[in-house]
Parts: structure tokens; C-alpha cells; sequence
């Protein structure tokens, strides 16, 4: 993507739809993840790509730009939540199953109730946790780019993301003996 950030620097319009197309079916559930509604990811995720449009020459020096368009969308993310926390009755952020999970609306009952016990689940972690399980998990970044895009120490990232994932495995399996 090196060639591909000079040619956003440039201004070049065919560059701008190669990073959506390389980028935006990423981002999108992520968003979902981090805000808890399609409609608000689809927003942050136009916003996102505006951001990068209008950043022009200073992609240049991009040195990943997949890394580049998380960390704009995540600011978006967290600039759009501290709004509706200072504007609404503090509603929760938390995505329901149907909103991460394409088997939340299944015929299989199973299948329903294993989506809404993992998004359950997912709720339950600690912010931090979550998001780099969303990171790894629905955009199969690598923990080399959450830490880049988070901004923490890889062998941080790799600590969470283990840890997230066992508490998620104690807890669903706690669900399935209940």
C-alpha cells in the first residue's frame, strides 16, 4: 500500500476507491463492534473516509495505511460516543447479536442462542479487551497493527487478547452447562 499512499498524497481519485475497497468491509463491522449500532458505524465509517481525503499530502509519509484508516476510525468512534454520552441518558454502546452476528437471525434456535451468549459475552469485557478482540477477531488484523493502531506495546495487545479470550471461553462455557 506504500505506492498507494503517494498516490492519495497526489490526489489521485482512483487511489481513494482502492483504500475504500481494501478497507472498508474492515472497518465496518469493527465500528459495529466499537459503537453498538450499523447506523452510527455507517456514519463514523463515511466520516472516516472523508477525514482521509482531506488529509491529502500528509498521507505521503503513511507508512500503513490500513493502520492509518483504524486509527481515524476509531478517533471518529470515540468522538461520536463522548457525544451521545454528553447528549443522551448514558445508553449503552453495547451491539446487540443481531447486530455482529449473521446467525442471530437463523431458523436454528442453537445457532440464535450461541450469537446472543458471545455478544452477551463480548459486553462483559472490560473496553480495552473488547475492542482488540473485535480488532483480531472481525478484521483479522494482525497484533503487530492493533498495537500500531491502538498505540500500546504489541506484547500489551497480545497479553489482552489472551486474556479477553479466556475469560469469554470460562464465561460461554458457564452459559452452555447452565
Amino acid at each position: 500500500m506504500g505506492d498507494l499512499a503517494d498516490r492519495l498524497a497526489r490526489g489521485e481519485h482512483s487511489a481513494f476507491a482502492e483504500l475504500y475497497d481494501a478497507c472498508a468491509a474492515r472497518l465496518h463491522p469493527y465500528l459495529v463492534g466499537r459503537l453498538g449500532s450499523r447506523a452510527d458505524a455507517d456514519d463514523v465509517l463515511q466520516e472516516t473516509f472523508i477525514r482521509i481525503a482531506r488529509a491529502g499530502r500528509k498521507l505521503a509519509g503513511v507508512d500503513n495505511l490500513l493502520a492509518y484508516a483504524f486509527t481515524v476510525a476509531r478517533n471518529e468512534a470515540a468522538r461520536l460516543l463522548a457525544r451521545q454520552l454528553r447528549e443522551s441518558d448514558h445508553r449503552s454502546n453495547h451491539p446487540q447479536a443481531s447486530d455482529l452476528f449473521c446467525e442471530a437471525a437463523s431458523d436454528d434456535l442453537e445457532a440464535r442462542e450461541m450469537a446472543e451468549a458471545l455478544a452477551a459475552a463480548l459486553a462483559r469485557l472490560p473496553s480495552e479487551q473488547r475492542e482488540i478482540v473485535e480488532l483480531k477477531s472481525y478484521t483479522q488484523l494482525t497484533l503487530r497493527e492493533i498495537a500500531a493502531i491502538t498505540g500500546l506495546p504489541q506484547g500489551t495487545v497480545a497479553t489482552r487478547y489472551r486474556t479477553a479470550l479466556a475469560n469469554l471461553r470460562g464465561w460461554l462455557e458457564r452459559k452452555c452447562h447452565e
